[in-house]
């Protein structure tokens, strides 16, 4: 605990992340109204449950941004690794299973997400291997404990079975080494062992088959394009530059599954057209270059690396959902932050900005 100086963070910061979130509430109310009304009788459901999700997120932004400081995820960064290790074992275990998948607890009226702990613990303790270990980076034998750290993570996290957050963790993580000074022959051999891995995960599971297959054939014939990323082509397509207006998709009418998650975006393009895009895509652009600013002037070591994990971890997650929603990339199940429906994600990404907003009091320059 610290005493606040309320006059030294970054206000620009967090009037764009608040009104990125409410946009987001509004589109999930948008994207979700006639779905949760057909199938729950409900249509207010999943809006209610998103707003309860916003006011929790609100109050760990303000925690992380105002009460804790950086130091104390330094000081237990191991404490919070081994937490998020045993967290993504036990869901194999004691988690609920929904839709195949087992990758929640449930504790009553909400339900609880490990594997988003595990992203910013691995970020924490990337940024704390990075601070002490910094001189070993460029050569192999620096490689071992960061290894070790992700695949202890990831594991447990691919077998739930989900592919897309252990490719994400993984990414992040190599993107700080890289900056850290990992050498790019290294970069190199840990993406071939990375690819490898992918491509066993994907063979142990038809229905990856399936999408890969999908995939490949749609850059030939976008016909041949699976079922969700042709609706949401369709539905990117039809809002023209502005739009068909808000509440107006068609899309949204069962055709577009996952229309108020994985697949939000679309339903904005729809709703919104062009610029209702662009304006998304220009606030995760704001993020990065805000994200890097705020690291060239931390204090330390640990805090530089900290803010560079924290923003490549937001805006790697966004590249990788409208990738999905655009076709670039095969379909993968991650929510874009801020905005899509979720609980678990929302709450976790707002405490990591309210993180990066609380290294931003710091002014000092760095290389």
């Amino acid at each position: 605990m610290f005493n606040i100086d309320f006059k030294k963070y970054d206000y620009s910061l967090i009037f764009i992340v608040a009104l990125a979130v409410v946009f987001g509430a509004m589109m999930v109310f948008s994207s979700s109204v006639i779905m949760a009304d057909v199938r729950w009788s409900s249509p207010y459901m999943f809006f209610l449950k998103q707003m309860i999700w916003v006011a929790v997120g609100f109050v760990a932004m303000a925690i992380t941004t105002f009460f804790i400081d950086y130091k104390f995820y330094r000081k237990y960064a191991k404490i919070i690794y081994i937490i998020a290790l045993i967290a993504v074992v036990a869901v194999l275990i004691f988690g609920v299973t929904r839709g195949g998948a087992k990758r929640w607890f449930y504790f009553g009226f909400f339900t609880f997400q490990p594997s988003e702990i595990a992203k910013i613990a691995m970020v924490i303790i990337m940024a704390d291997f990075v601070e002490r270990k910094k001189d070993l980076i460029g050569e192999w034998q620096g490689l071992v404990a960061p290894v070790v750290f992700l695949l202890l993570i990831i594991v447990p996290i691919a077998l739930e079975p989900d592919l897309g957050t252990p490719i994400l963790i993984s990414s992040v993580c190599f993107a700080l080494l890289l900056c850290a000074g990992l050498r790019l022959k290294a970069v190199l051999a840990g993406a071939g062992a990375g690819a490898l891995l992918i491509i066993a995960e994907i063979a142990r599971k038809p229905y990856r088959l399936a999408r890969m297959r999908d995939y490949f054939d749609s850059i030939i014939n976008i016909d041949a394009a699976s079922y969700q990323v042709k609706q949401s082509l369709y539905a990117l397509g039809s809002g023209g530059f502005f739009g068909k207006g808000l509440g107006k998709s068609e899309m949204k009418l069962m055709y577009l599954p996952e229309a108020h998650t994985d697949f939000i975006f679309p339903i904005i393009g729809e709703e919104l057209g062009f610029i209702g895009a662009a304006f998304v895509i220009a606030f995760f652009i704001y993020i990065f270059f805000k994200g890097i600013n705020i690291s060239k002037h931390a204090p330390d070591t640990f805090a530089e690396y900290l803010a560079l994990g924290i923003t490549f971890l937001i805006v790697f997650q966004a590249l990788i959902n409208l990738s999905v929603a655009t076709g670039v990339f095969p379909a993968k199940g991650l929510p874009l932050p801020f905005i899509s429906f979720g609980g678990t994600s929302l709450v976790i990404n707002m405490a990591a900005i309210g993180i990066l907003i609380n290294l931003s009091q710091y002014k000092k320059d760095r290389k």
